[in-house]
């Protein structure tokens, strides 16, 4: 395995416990419970899960996605949360530098969390969504991007609670919730330029997940496909995977 390749590999090892905590945070604050303190525990009986049930994403195969002890199946976003993190961290330590990659893996962990309660609720914490801003701000800092990212910030604000506001008017229903309009310029701060990309990207993707489910009021959860967009272009632009004149097209 070559030098190049290490980093990586141990990155994406790390984000994949870093993942499995991220997830299991959101989960126990779904419940009401304390969310950074205790051991793992089976969500169905209690017990309490030492390292052989705790390995990301090996245990939930071994186990077949259910308690040894009890048999409840282990809530799945654990396991996505684990590759989520693992495939993020492993993608910044390849693309970008270490100081700019550790703070792309850390927004992706409060985006992982982020996800899953908005997955659940259909709303987005803003104390989650205040983290990704300040971690935004970090990344346009590094990049010399932060007057660029406060006027993507701006006008992505302006656009879209527009358009929202516009859409209840005429409609009755907004379309787009304001804790959406809220991650999406938070994240502006890191995308700067490139901001339309993850919105187009993450609308298709909407638009198609809507054509699948085919949910009963309409809605769907739209802060994971947000942050999965905003994720891929920005690591793509600022790895130069994608040529920076794309994010002034």
């Amino acid at each position: 395995m070559t030098a190049g390749v290490v980093l990586p590999v141990f990155a994406g090892l790390i984000g994949a416990c870093a993942g499995s905590f991220a997830a299991t945070a959101a989960l126990r604050s779904l419940r009401g419970e304390k969310a950074l303190a205790g051991r793992s525990r089976c969500d169905g009986c209690g017990q309490a899960l030492g390292f052989a049930a705790t390995t990301p994403i090996i245990s939930f195969a071994v186990l077949r996605g259910a308690c040894a002890r009890c048999g409840s199946r282990i809530d799945s976003a654990h396991v996505a949360g684990e590759a989520a993190g693992a495939t993020l961290a492993g993608a910044a330590f390849w693309l970008v530098p270490p100081a700019e990659a550790a703070l792309t893996a850390a927004l992706g962990l409060v985006l992982v969390a982020a996800s899953i309660i908005d997955q659940r609720t259909q709303r987005l914490p803003n104390l989650l969504t205040l983290a990704v801003a300040l971690l935004c701000l970090g990344l346009a800092a590094l990049n010399g991007q932060v007057l660029v990212g406060i006027a993507a910030a701006t006008i992505t604000f302006v656009l879209l609670e527009g358009l929202r506001r516009g859409f209840l008017r005429l409609r009755g229903h907004a379309g787009l919730g304001s804790g959406d309009v809220k991650l999406l310029c938070a994240l502006a701060l890191w995308l700067g330029v490139a901001t339309p990309w993850a919105i187009a990207l993450a609308a298709l993707v909407g638009l198609l997940v809507a054509m699948v489910t085919k949910p009963t009021d309409g809605r769907i959860a739209f802060g994971p496909l947000i942050a999965g967009g905003a994720l891929m272009v920005g690591l793509a632009v600022d790895g130069g995977v994608l040529p920076a004149e794309w994010a002034l097209a």
